[in-house]
């Protein structure tokens, strides 16, 4: 399992919850009313989704997997 730190924009990054471990990784559409200013993009990709259990509270976290940082 990989250990990440989630990215700042989350709430449980602001409330000190910032490192976990990935239990698993999953796929969905980017969506025009996930992007800011709901723009339409071109063409639809698919995302990467991280599911990360955290130290602190034990939560299972899901944030997009490219947005993580890698922690030893």
């Amino acid at each position: 399992m990989t250990r990440v730190q989630i990215p700042v924009y989350t709430d449980r990054w602001m409330m000190g919850d910032r490192y976990g471990t990935v239990v698993k990784i999953t796929k969905r559409w980017d969506h025009w009313r996930d992007r800011p200013g709901g723009v339409i993009p071109a063409e639809r990709t698919m995302r990467e989704i991280a599911h990360v259990k955290l130290d602190i509270s034990g939560k299972i976290a899901r944030v997009i997997y490219s947005d993580c940082t890698e922690v030893a």
